[in-house]
């Protein structure tokens, strides 16, 4: 092997090495799973033409590498730079650089230089190397996969300390889970409860296995008597494995839906992930108007107390009713009170007043102490611009099942002179039905805006046909930077903004 080839293998590890940058972010923010390098790279092939022509072009650039030395290095250089789109520099937020991050960022740089090596004393010049840039995000799945169960052996001490910290008291441990409405339900019931007790709640979205013991090993007390627990879920066996070590003894289910479709597979494998919450609670709070949440409930009521809360129906064991900013609380057909607050949080205060009779606690009493409710952050929250016009922030609760009141916010906002925006992504993680339920989106968006901003390329298609079915105005932008700047060059003081979810710089 000659000088230029071993000076041309080192650049090539080099570049590989490099193009870890890319992909720390997508491993981080898809909570270091292994695989989802691979599929967001082919994500971002698929979604232009330019990326799958530049794909085209290196693999024939492959073929005439065997013929000059230097033309690795070509390839390299594009690896950099591409996909198209998939910057290196974070838009959104930034990378954490965890020790986690670090680990296996080093993992994949020993798997580069191995490879190189190899392709170095096997004979194989440069070739081998030149696959592993071409593959790298191959690669860093690789170590994602080997570095897993170390990762989770290493945090086995933290999750001890949280567990004997949060059940070194005997406080009542209620947990929440659910395809949507997780995050509000749990601020809905902390609100209420906080009027006479003090309440321990994880934080913001804080809902994964090491995300709740960051929450309780920093934030838990010893005068806290109550703890509010969320808990979320990518496959099956992970809400159990928390819940062996928070012990719920009141189980919240908020519903089942076609959020994280696209990890889960099907709605049966969603209901089965989300009821491992139920196998160690004495109580178990559901969602009385989500057909399969009754129907898997009949299994558990000879084992558990069951409390079924609805929104539409006085025969469930709570139901409320919501008119004119107003929830009237009915149990066992009982009026018990009202609160105020927005038809958002309607499920959520049924919920929690579901959570109170498995506490057994006064429910009229805390009612009588609580004037309103209000929204979680990013919630569909109401704002008033600097330029002067309304914001609908729905950024961060966008399901098929919280679109309904987003858009009946939208249509009840402003006047007659009102021009009624739509900024949007679409949604996404909803596997296979991805597309039929962002064109149903748009289907129903078109009967309220005026105009929509389709943010991105990931659900471009199925929005775009949606719009132009009911002859709606609508402009693309790669992302909402861009959106947000066009939308401020038009925007007057009396229109209406809705801002339906907002993805990561990591999503085409």
């Amino acid at each position: 092997m000659n000088l230029i080839s071993i000076a041309t293998l080192v650049i090539i590890t080099i570049g590989t090495c490099f193009n870890a940058i890319r992909w720390q972010r997508i491993a981080q923010r898809e909570h270091y799973i292994p695989g989802y390098i691979t599929k967001f790279y082919f994500r971002w092939v698929r979604s232009r033409g330019l990326n799958r022509f530049i794909l085209f072009i290196t693999l024939v650039l492959c073929i005439i590498s065997l013929f000059f030395a230097y033309i690795p290095i070509i390839i390299s250089v594009i690896n950099i730079y591409t996909p198209v789109g998939l910057s290196l520099k974070s838009r959104t937020s930034k990378v954490d650089k965890t020790e986690r991050l670090n680990r296996v960022t080093y993992c994949y740089y020993f798997l580069v230089v191995l490879v190189s090596i190899f392709s170095y004393t096997l004979g194989y010049g440069y070739f081998l190397a030149l696959a592993a840039n071409m593959f790298s995000y191959f690669i860093f799945d690789q170590a994602l996969r080997l570095m897993f169960n170390y990762e989770k052996n290493k945090s086995r001490p933290f999750i001890n300390d949280a567990s004997k910290k949060l059940n070194s008291n005997a406080i009542p441990v209620i947990g929440i889970t659910g395809s949507y409405s997780k995050t509000t339900t749990k601020n809905v019931l902390a609100k209420i409860l906080d009027e006479s007790n003090n309440v321990f709640v994880t934080p913001e979205s804080y809902n994964n296995r090491l995300g709740i013991a960051k929450s309780i090993n920093e934030g838990f007390n010893d005068d806290h008597e109550l703890a509010i627990i969320e808990m979320g879920t990518y496959s099956n066996g992970e809400i159990r494995e928390i819940c062996s070590w928070v012990r719920p003894h009141v189980s919240v289910i908020t519903g089942i839906a076609p959020v994280h479709l696209e990890r889960m597979k099907s709605l049966e494998n969603i209901l089965d992930a989300k009821s491992e919450i139920v196998e160690l609670a004495g109580s178990v709070v559901i969602n009385g108007d989500d057909e399969m949440l009754l129907n898997e409930a009949r299994l558990w009521t000879n084992q558990k107390n069951v409390y079924d809360c609805s929104i539409t129906s006085r025969e469930a064991t709570v139901c409320v009713e919501y008119q004119n900013g107003k929830h009237d609380i009915y149990v066992a057909n009982n009026l018990l009170g009202s609160v105020n607050g927005p038809k958002l949080l309607q499920l959520s205060i049924s919920l929690s007043i579901g959570v109170m009779l498995a506490l057994d606690l006064d429910v009229r009493k805390y009612l009588n102490k609580l004037d309103s409710l209000d929204k979680s952050k990013h919630r569909q929250n109401i704002l008033k611009s600097d330029l002067g016009h309304t914001i609908i922030d729905n950024s961060f609760n966008s399901n098929p099942m919280g679109i309904e009141y987003s858009l009946e916010t939208l249509q009840e906002l402003g006047s007659e002179e009102s021009v009624r925006y739509l900024v949007t992504p679409g949604m996404v993680e909803l596997g296979s039905d991805q597309y039929a339920i962002n064109y149903a989106f748009a289907l129903e968006a078109s009967q309220v805006v005026d105009k929509a901003l389709i943010v991105g390329k990931t659900n471009k298609n199925s929005l775009k046909a949606g719009f132009q079915e009911n002859d709606v105005d609508y402009e693309i932008f790669q992302n909402r930077d861009e959106a947000v700047n066009y939308l401020n060059s038009v925007v007057k003081s009396e229109d209406i903004v809705l801002y339906e979810n907002d993805l990561p710089d990591h999503y085409p």
